[in-house]
């Protein structure tokens, strides 16, 4: 069910940060975005670096969805002890994320934090309502995410 954009992206690193993102910020609201994106620039599309990378990509204006579609998230570690972020999807999240899987497949996703792309993997199969985030974060910056991505 977590087709995770592990398995379904598992270019997303399962949607993979390239950096730090939150430093300082342990208690502040984080702007997510999840934005379809592509590998050649066209008409309309806005350049932009996946953090951490030398990789361009070219989003496309709208973000598919925003922190008003996660219900929830969490930090955990994999058998491999590589840190994760779940992402717990609303019923109307579930609904756009499974959307832009389906239209945008085979092309990149990119997660974009505080206006920081922080990974775009390659859509390769349905996602569901939940997704796993995976990068070079530690712990503590995990934590901050997440608790960044729940705040009120």
């Amino acid at each position: 069910m977590i087709a995770l954009l592990q398995a379904s992206v598992l270019a997303i690193s399962s949607f993979g940060f390239g950096a730090p993102v939150l430093a300082d910020r342990a208690d502040e609201k984080v702007k997510v975005e999840f934005r379809r994106a592509e590998t050649k620039n066209a008409e309309g599309l806005v350049e932009a670096k996946v953090e951490g990378t030398r990789t361009k990509v070219y989003l496309h204006k709208e973000a598919d969805a925003t922190n008003k579609d996660i219900a929830s998230a969490r930090v955990f570690e994999d058998d491999n002890k590589k840190v994760l972020i779940e992402v717990t999807f609303t019923k109307d999240g579930a609904k756009k994320i499974a959307t832009l899987s389906g239209e945008h497949k085979g092309k990149p996703v990119a997660v974009v934090i505080d206006g920081k792309v922080v990974c775009a993997p390659v859509l390769r199969a349905p996602l569901t309502d939940k997704t796993q985030i995976s990068g070079s974060f530690t712990k503590d910056e995990a934590e901050k995410i997440v608790k960044g991505l729940t705040a009120p």
